[in-house]
């Protein structure tokens, strides 16, 4: 009966998500999410057993002046002997002169079926947003609107649903559901609003040979006010330890990717964006790095590598 209940309140938040105004502007997008998937979906928290920590640098449109760049730091587990998951993100993304600062913590609920886990997802938290436009190159720096920094902090929350078996997956998440009104010195933001956004993402890992897997996956991203767009992913797996993969995102760039396994704890990864819109007359591309640590933490202390392999 708490199941049925549980399942029927995450169900409810995802209903109540679905959009009645619409007004836009574009959270940032990562490339290697399909190695991090906490960053789309609360649900993802504690999906293995064991503690999963990511840490992502992506520096977007490489020479472009005020470009943004964009710093995430990701860390779940699941308890022991539990069907209880928890995490947290952290994040930086930085455009020009103004800076959005985030920590959300993540819980999540696991029901184990015959034919795999289906979890269930919350996060909840604050992003600090603040303008520094004392950076500005003024005509007039005197201007008393343009010569100082202002912040404001925001409340939101998110939910998600997550379906797994050993090769496959299947998710749907609205990490943002409140659309915080933005509001600053220059009164121009008072008919601006944080614009939702939903993702649906699903993979399989197939086997090629005994040393080879590959796993086709991808992304759609739902965005309030925009185009519907998505991604479409491969990634060859060798060996286990070294992973190559290409993504092609509609309308913006191909994606290539590259994953290694550098031992039993940690994994290196890295993603260039090779831009194929209007925009590669300005910049090159987009780069994105990201480690990844694994540890079994209620496994003896010689066994506390993590186990695996681990696709998604």
């Amino acid at each position: 009966m708490f199941k049925i209940k549980l399942i029927r309140i995450f169900l409810w938040l995802l209903l109540w998500s679905i959009p009645f105004q619409v007004f836009g502007q574009q959270k940032p997008i990562v490339s290697q999410y399909m190695f991090n998937g906490l960053v789309l979906n609360p649900a993802y928290a504690g999906v293995h057993n064991h503690m999963n920590a990511t840490a992502v640098y992506r520096d977007q449109w490489v020479n472009l002046e005020g470009a943004p760049t964009t710093k995430t730091i990701t860390a779940h587990s699941n308890l022991k002997g539990k069907n209880i998951g928890l995490g947290m993100i952290v994040s930086n993304d930085r455009i020009g002169v103004h800076s959005d600062n985030s920590m959300y913590a993540v819980y999540s609920y696991k029901i184990k079926t015959s034919v795999g886990t289906l979890s269930m997802g919350l996060q909840g938290g604050f992003n600090y947003l603040s303008s520094n436009y004392s950076l500005l190159e003024l005509k007039d720096e005197a201007d008393p609107l343009l010569s100082s920094a202002i912040g404001s902090m925001k409340l939101n929350f998110g939910t998600g649903i997550y379906f797994s078996t050993p090769t496959s997956y299947i998710g749907l998440s609205v990490p943002y559901i409140v659309k915080n009104r933005n509001i600053n010195n220059l009164d121009i933001g008072n008919s601006i609003e944080d614009s939702r956004y939903y993702y649906l993402t699903a993979g399989k890992v197939l086997d090629l040979t005994n040393r080879i897997k590959i796993k086709p996956s991808a992304l759609l991203r739902i965005e309030e006010g925009m185009p519907i767009a998505g991604d479409i992913n491969v990634n060859l797996y060798l060996d286990d330890v070294i992973n190559i993969g290409a993504s092609w995102r509609s309308g913006d760039s191909f994606v290539s990717l590259f994953e290694l396994k550098l031992n039993d704890y940690f994994r290196f990864g890295y993603a260039y964006d090779w831009i194929i819109s209007d925009l590669s007359q300005f910049s090159n591309g987009s780069h994105e790095f990201m480690i990844n640590y694994r540890l079994n933490l209620f496994a003896p202390r010689k066994h506390k590598m993590c186990p695996g392999p681990f696709y998604f």
